[in-house]
């Protein structure tokens, strides 16, 4: 598993051989004690956003997919 070097974004102290990708990005800072996450390590989902300024024929078919028809 490969360990990073992060600097803290509150105190600026680098915290040294950390293992973000089994923590999802989240670390404590050894010197002030802050727990924060890094944005590049952790894991995103996207999930579609549906306008009510869409046809009801475009939401239909994303109906049957989230109903699983």
């Amino acid at each position: 598993m490969k360990s990073y070097d992060l600097r803290c974004p509150i105190c600026g102290t680098v915290n040294r051989g950390l293992y973000l990708e089994e923590t999802d990005g989240w670390m404590e800072c050894e010197k002030c004690g802050n727990v924060t996450q890094s944005m590049e390590h952790r894991h995103t989902v996207l999930i579609p956003l549906i306008l009510k300024t869409q046809s009801r024929s475009d939401n239909k078919n994303l109906d049957r997919i989230a109903v699983g028809i």
